[in-house]
C-alpha cells in the first residue's frame, strides 16, 4: 500500500513547481515582448521621423508670367535666433528670356538680420540664388519644449510706377503694421509689383516646422510673400532629453539614498562609494551632453533633474568624506596588546 501511495505524493509535489516553471516562463515570454515592441517602436519612430519634422508651402502665381521663387532652410541656430536659408529663383512667362534670365529688371526685397536686404537682377544677365539669414523669436532656455516662431517677407517688383490706391483696398491693417515688413505702406502702394510662385521647404534634424504657414493678408498681394514659420524640437529629441532626465534623476535618488543608509550606520561604508560620488560630479555634466543640440547650463530642463543631480552628488561626496573622518570602525582596528 506505501508504495502505491509514494507515486501519488511525489506526484503532488511536482504540480507546484511545474506551475511555477509555467509562470517565470510566460512572465520572460512577457518580458520580451515588451522590449522587443519598445525597440520595434522606437526604430520606427526614427525611420518616420524625417517626414514628421519636414514642412513644404506653396504660395501659387495670379497669374502665367512670374518669378519662380524657392525657399530652403539649410541651417537653424537657435542660440542666436537665426534661420539661414538658400533662395533660387526661376522666371516664367513674358518675363522670361530663359529659365533664368529675366526680360526686365527685377528689384528683390527680404526681411534679413545679416547681410543686404535687397537684391537687383538686371535684364538680360543670369539670376544666381543668394543665401539670407531671416530673424526668429523664441526662448531657447525652455529646451526641449521651446518654442520659436518668425516670418519670411519677399518682395519683387519691377521698374515703373502705378497708380496709388487707398491703403484699406490695397494693404490689410495688420499686414502694414507687421513687424519685420522690409517695406512701408508707399512702397506696396506706388511700386510694380511683379507675380511669384513661392515654395518653402525645410527639413533640419532634430527640429520640427510643422505649423508653418503663409502669411493670410499677404496672399491676396502680387509680388508680397509672407511665411510665417513655426518650428520647436522634434518628437525624438524630447524623448531622448527626457529618458536623460530619468537617468539623472535616478541615479542621483539611489546615491542619496544609499549615503543616507551609511551615515545612519545601517549600511557600512564601502571603498567604492565615495569615488563613486565624485565621478557622478563630472560625469552628469556628459551625460547631458547627450541631449541633442542643448543649451548651455541653466534651462528648464536643467532644473528639473540636472542641477539637483550635481548638488545630490556633490552633497553625498561631502556626507561620506565627513562620516568617515569622524566615525571610527572599531571593529575593523587590530587588538591592542596587553602587558
Amino acid at each position: 500500500m506505501k508504495e502505491m501511495r509514494t507515486p501519488a505524493m511525489g506526484n503532488r509535489c511536482d504540480r507546484p513547481m511545474e506551475a511555477g516553471d509555467h509562470r517565470s516562463r510566460l512572465r520572460g515570454v512577457l518580458i520580451t515582448a515588451v522590449i522587443s515592441t519598445v525597440y520595434l517602436l522606437s526604430l520606427w519612430v526614427s525611420l518616420t521621423e524625417s517626414g514628421r519634422r519636414s514642412a513644404t508651402l506653396e504660395v501659387p502665381p495670379a497669374g502665367a508670367d512670374y518669378l519662380y521663387v524657392d525657399v530652403n532652410v539649410v541651417n537653424v541656430d537657435l542660440l542666436r535666433s537665426e534661420m539661414t536659408t538658400r533662395i533660387s529663383f526661376h522666371v516664367a512667362g513674358q518675363l522670361a528670356e530663359d529659365e533664368l534670365t529675366p526680360t526686365s529688371d527685377l528689384q528683390l526685397v527680404v526681411n534679413t538680420i545679416k547681410g543686404q536686404q535687397q537684391f537687383d537682377f538686371a535684364e538680360g544677365r543670369r539670376i544666381n540664388p543668394i543665401e539670407a539669414v531671416f530673424p526668429l523669436d523664441g526662448n531657447v532656455n525652455f529646451y526641449p519644449f521651446d518654442r520659436h516662431k518668425g516670418i519670411l517677407w519677399i518682395f519683387v517688383t519691377i521698374p515703373g510706377s502705378q497708380q496709388p490706391r487707398p491703403v484699406e483696398t490695397m494693404v490689410p491693417e495688420e499686414l502694414a503694421t507687421s513687424p519685420g515688413l522690409p517695406i512701408g505702406k508707399s512702397s506696396l502702394e506706388k511700386r510694380v509689383q511683379a507675380d511669384t510662385r513661392t515654395t518653402f521647404t525645410a527639413s533640419i534634424p532634430g527640429l520640427t516646422f510643422r505649423g508653418s504657414k503663409s502669411v493670410q493678408g499677404a496672399q491676396s498681394l502680387k509680388g508680397l510673400t509672407g511665411i510665417e514659420v513655426n518650428l520647436q524640437r522634434s518628437l525624438n529629441v524630447v524623448l531622448i532629453s527626457m529618458t536623460t532626465m530619468m537617468m539623472m534623476a535616478a541615479m542621483a535618488v539611489g546615491l542619496v539614498i544609499m549615503v543616507l543608509k551609511v551615515v545612519s550606520r545601517r549600511r557600512n561604508m564601502a571603498a567604492f562609494q565615495i569615488p563613486m560620488a565624485v565621478s557622478l560630479i563630472f560625469g552628469l555634466p556628459a551625460l547631458r551632453n547627450v541631449q541633442p543640440g542643448v543649451p548651455p547650463p541653466g534651462t528648464f530642463g536643467d532644473s528639473i533633474a540636472f542641477t539637483w543631480a550635481e548638488i545630490a552628488a556633490a552633497s553625498s561626496a561631502v556626507a561620506l568624506i565627513v562620516h568617515w573622518l569622524f566615525s571610527r570602525n572599531l571593529d575593523s582596528l587590530p587588538p591592542t596588546k596587553k602587558d
